[in-house]
């Protein structure tokens, strides 16, 4: 061969593997429990929640004018809802936000809006109320503005912010300097004496000729810096388009933010999706300093509005993982929905649909957690078996496909487990549009944009077939049957499957510690005309890189029961090794429950008893809550450690 073709076909070579090569996807991604969601208002909408200082969840919406429900066990059941703002003088009040201030006093804003006939005497304003009683009581009703009588000079939608200063802000969508004109801007009026009095407003941002709308702001992790999500329909799309302007918290304001700023840029690269259009955006800020957005778009949803988070960097910038909360009927809308940030870290999603204002909750994950454990590999799930959750539920997946599935992992020295239980009403095992469930497994954490010769996936029926596939470099090639172990387990409602996979089988002599390896899930939904794909955000099926990133925890465990202070310190202990632990009480408690520190509940157990053994727990932090027959309840933090 020439010279010269030699190097042409070394630099095609390279530009080949260049070229295949991409930077993996590093922030988190949100697992939602769709399979569970929970009616928060039988009506109504423009719905928030918010957690409070006390622990108790509260919401807010406008229905018939503004109610407020109270939830004491992180929204698992709501109270009967009650009216605090009363719709008079053909006034309907609207969209209501929430507030806890820093010394504990509630506020909700509203949005009164006229109806017709329109009158001089009836403005578009924005007023609130609140509450220094944990919001057992509400004060009188407060103007913060006022503006025009008609909706061409009408005010909209606030929402409030309290900077650490304790200057409480109210941001809202402002049309009434615009009497000529259907332009709009965001403004913010000013408090400083808790929302007892308020300044005039002054322009956060505006974009001559169109409409900035749907103001929700944040003060991100660093402290400095304001950065409101608003919709924006100047971007180009003939349609709104979630925006963020930002300010540093110095400046605050001062001036506003013109259409040609850098400080106004779009929140969803377009690169990545480019349909994210769609108004009412909301956004919060994860105790990671993570950013996550939310907007309605009728994107793959047969033309109506569905819900739509993002996880964004801690600057409010970079917004992917796109998912859909709610398993929302095609021919239904989710519309003016929320997010909130509770416990740890766990998402809830707000949304009027089905008839009401329904939540769910979700997990934001940017790995997953491998334990050490002893699977039976008999495909049913044991809280002694050592996966990740005790309910073998770290990985969730359902509301695209409206089959719910759930997924954990484990390992020990011989073989990597995993475990799946899928919900779906109608199975189909054969065909072009079968039901599957393919499990992928990259042990190099090769960054390639096609499976490499370290790629794997297992790909399972509901017939209790497995096909193992094993990356060429550019695509998957099928193998000889598998050495993998699958055990298979169905009954009416769903079928659990449990595989283990040698480290053999994936080139390796032991379990990887240290090592990086990543993870995929995708689940397909067939009734054998057509079918749906579901699968983690922002993991492509032939894309390695774009797969979960997966840590393998130490087989070596020590344990200790912390105590919570201001409780008696030998009520309960921990005595055993090993993982074999045994929580013994010194009397007969009713009730124990371990919990996550999400509040997830883990195991739960009733009887009359002195001793329980407790499950094969990961390192980490939990909560161990004991009732006992006297009627005391005890809790402890419990630590394990690595």
């Amino acid at each position: 061969m020439r010279p010269f073709l030699l190097l042409s076909v070394f630099l095609l070579n390279v530009l080949y593997t260049f070229a295949a090569k991409t930077q993996p996807y590093t922030g988190s991604r949100i697992f939602w429990d769709s399979r569970t969601p929970v009616k928060v208002f039988g009506g109504g909408g423009y719905a928030r929640v918010m957690e409070l200082q006390d622990g108790r969840l509260i919401a807010c919406c406008e229905w018939g004018g503004i109610r407020i429900s109270f939830s004491s066990n992180k929204g698992q059941t709501w109270r009967e809802p009650t009216t605090i703002v009363t719709n008079t003088n053909n006034v309907p009040n609207c969209v209501p936000d929430m507030i806890q201030l820093h010394d504990g006093t509630i506020i909700v804003a509203y949005n009164p809006r006229p109806s017709t006939p329109y009158t001089d005497d009836r403005r578009f304003s924005i007023r609130l109320k609140r509450s220094t009683d944990n919001g057992r009581t509400w004060g009188q009703e407060i103007v913060v503005y006022d503006a025009g009588s008609t909706p061409e000079v009408g005010c909209w939608e606030p929402c409030l912010l309290e900077l650490p200063s304790g200057e409480l802000q109210l941001y809202f969508a402002d049309e009434s300097p615009y009497d000529t004109n259907a332009d709009q801007q965001i403004s913010v009026c000013r408090s400083f004496d808790k929302g007892l009095t308020w300044s005039t407003p002054a322009c956060v941002s505006y974009r001559a000729g169109f409409r900035d709308g749907m103001p929700v702001p944040v003060l991100l992790q660093d402290s400095t810096t304001i950065a409101v999500a608003i919709e924006d329909n100047g971007w180009g799309y003939n349609d709104f388009v979630p925006t963020i302007v930002r300010n540093s918290l110095t400046r605050n304001w001062k001036s506003f933010v013109p259409a040609s700023s850098s400080l106004r840029t779009k929140a969803i690269d377009y690169n990545y999706c480019p349909v994210a259009t769609g108004g009412a955006p909301y956004l919060r800020v994860l105790p990671n300093g993570e950013t996550v957005l939310s907007h309605q778009s009728p994107y793959n949803h047969s033309g109506k509005p569905d819900m739509y988070v993002y996880v964004g960097n801690k600057s409010a910038r970079n917004f992917k993982a796109m998912s859909s909360p709610f398993p929302v009927p095609q021919d239904q809308s989710a519309l003016w929905n929320s997010l909130a940030v509770i416990d740890t870290g766990v998402v809830v999603a707000v949304s009027g649909y089905g008839g009401g204002v329904q939540m769910v909750k979700g997990y934001p994950r940017h790995q997953f957690e491998v334990p050490y454990g002893h699977p039976a590999v008999n495909g049913v799930r044991s809280v002694y078996e050592g996966y990740f959750s005790s309910k073998a539920e770290q990985i969730l997946l359902g509301s695209e496909t409206e089959t719910y599935t759930y997924a954990d992992l484990a390992y020990d020295d011989d073989s990597l487990y995993v475990i799946c239980r899928v919900y779906d009403n109608l199975l189909v095992a054969d065909g072009e549009h079968a039901d599957v469930v393919s499990i992928g497994i990259e042990t190099e954490s090769a960054p390639y944009t096609t499976p490499q010769n370290t790629s794997y996936r297992y790909d399972v029926s509901p017939n209790a077939t497995l096909a193992l596939f094993k990356g060429t470099g550019t695509s998957w090639e099928r193998q000889e049957p598998s050495a993998s172990h699958l055990a298979f387990n169905a009954n009416s409602r769903y079928y659990t499957f449990e595989m283990a996979v040698p480290w053999s089988e994936l080139g390796r002599e032991k379990a990887p510690l240290g090592k990086a390896m990543t993870f995929n899930i995708q689940v397909t939904n067939g009734d054998g005309t057509t079918h749906v794909e579901e699968r983690i955000a922002d993991a492509k099926p032939d894309g390695p890189f774009t797969w979960m990133p997966l840590h393998f925890h130490a087989n070596e465990q020590e344990t200790s029961l912390r105590q919570i202070p201001g409780q008696e310190p030998d009520v309960l202990q921990l005595v055993g090794s090993e993982g074999d632990y045994q929580l013994q009480a010194s009397e007969e408690f009713c009730s124990v429950q371990i919990l996550d520190l999400n509040g997830r509940s883990l195991m739960s157990l009733r009887g009359h008893y002195k001793s329980i053994r407790l499950p094969l727990l990961s390192p980490g932090l939990y909560v161990v809550r004991a009732s006992f027959r006297s009627g005391e309840t005890l809790s402890r933090k419990l630590s394990i450690r690595a």
